[in-house]
């Protein structure tokens, strides 16, 4: 069980990380709304939110007892206002590397005819990416296995 807690605490730390306490000069309310849309357009928030169901299920068998109706609520709750705490958190990560008039610019090109096929692409690229990341982690490992065999180690 503690397992799965730590595996939802990272996800979510790899999440937010990144984004610094203090910025020196906040985001805008345009910048984070700008981000958002990008990120929706982009596909980016299609997948981010994917993994909000997936936490839930994990952080559920912390607390069994919790009713059916306790957690469909609470996921509810977090996948409508997952995309603004998202965009929040990112927007200052963000804003050292683009310009809202840049951001403005990428929500165009995702208004276009092949920016809408990218962002609708995006998740399942996403999904497939991910499985053959375990794919090649599990050959890593198996690997390390095998030489560490091959010099008597375990």
């Amino acid at each position: 069980m503690k397992k799965g807690l730590v595996l939802v605490v990272m996800c979510v730390a790899m999440l937010f990380a990144a984004a610094p306490s203090v910025s020196a000069q906040a985001p805008s309310d345009e910048y984070k709304a700008t981000l958002e849309k990008m990120l929706e357009l982009s596909g980016s928030m299609a997948s981010a939110k994917a993994m909000v169901p997936q936490m839930i299920a994990m952080l559920k068998q912390q607390s069994p007892s919790a009713s059916t109706s306790f957690w469909d609520g609470f996921q509810k709750k977090w996948e409508e206002k997952f995309g603004n705490k998202l965009a929040e958190f990112y927007a200052p990560v963000y804003q050292k590397y683009l310009t809202l008039d840049d951001l403005k610019k990428i929500v165009a090109f995702y208004e276009s005819p092949v920016g809408k096929k990218l962002g609708a692409s995006t998740p399942a690229m996403m999904a497939e990416g991910m499985q053959i990341g375990q794919k090649l982690g599990m050959e890593i490992a198996t690997e390390l296995q095998q030489e560490l065999q091959a010099q008597g180690n375990k």
